[in-house]
């Protein structure tokens, strides 16, 4: 069942809250920040592949000028995969084919992952670490897995978490089994809106604790969801975005570092 809208009174002026296209084009301006961090200007501008330009780079002050800007937009990225667990944890709630819905995800994981090792490790591929997608589609896995399992005892759904929080581990993909579990838990809290936005900002905050727990912050936003989709089609948007601007970036950082 969707959620109902929220309004809000500000300023005598009433307050929709966000719905789902929305917060998922806030959630891909959050991951820009963060891969602007990491990607253009650590791997880039730095140097962070090379051990020796990247110590040299630090040495300068213009090179801890752009450290410390790369650190705090790598601090607002954390906001973003809150965000899209929630809206994956939605997304297979409410898709008319849940076995399509988990495939979309895998095709594109598997898509991402080329231009995803080249922006962030400079080769083909990576066997070490595996982009977000393999991460929602294990998360929409384990919702789909306890939806089918609505009917049996509560210890059943710990279980099916913990299956494939272990394999979101064993993949090693991005955010890994921190992810599949904000994104299960996300799932069972779903009934008692308090208990989901407080259940899911303490894992936020666990995930992101080198980063002060900034990514408890998200859920301040997803308040605000009002329960739509919204009025703009967005379906595709993050799908083909996401493997794109990770190609865009590692041609910047290759053409210009040569």
């Amino acid at each position: 069942m969707a959620a109902k809208q929220i309004r809000l009174k500000f300023n005598k002026r009433r307050i929709a809250g966000f719905t789902g296209n929305q917060l998922k084009m806030i959630a891909f301006l959050f991951m820009l920040c963060d891969h602007i961090g990491s990607m253009l200007i650590v791997n880039g501008m730095l140097y962070g592949q090379n051990p020796v330009y990247w110590n040299m780079a630090l040495e300068t002050s213009e090179g801890q000028r752009l450290y410390f800007i790369s650190s705090v937009l790598r601090t607002i990225g954390r906001l973003a995969f809150p965000i899209f667990a929630f809206l994956v944890t939605e997304g297979a709630i409410h898709t008319r084919s849940t076995r399509k819905y988990i495939l979309k995800l895998l095709l594109f994981a598997f898509i991402s992952e080329v231009p995803f090792d080249l922006a962030t490790r400079e080769v083909v591929y990576y066997p070490e670490y595996q982009n977000i997608m393999f991460t929602l589609a294990l998360g929409a896995m384990s919702v789909a897995a306890m939806q089918k399992a609505s009917k049996l005892p509560a210890i059943v759904k710990l279980l099916i978490t913990a299956v494939f929080c272990l394999a979101g581990y064993l993949a090693k993909s991005d955010y890994g089994a921190m992810g599949v579990l904000m994104i299960s838990v996300l799932y069972i809290t779903k009934e008692e809106r308090k208990a989901m936005l407080v259940a899911g900002a303490m894992i936020a905050a666990v995930e992101s604790i080198d980063y002060a727990c900034v990514s408890a912050l998200a859920f301040a936003l997803i308040y605000f969801y009002n329960g739509r989709r919204g009025e703009i089609p967005m379906k595709y948007f993050f799908y083909l975005a996401y493997p794109a601007h990770l190609l865009l970036f590692w041609a910047l950082v290759y053409f210009t570092n040569r």
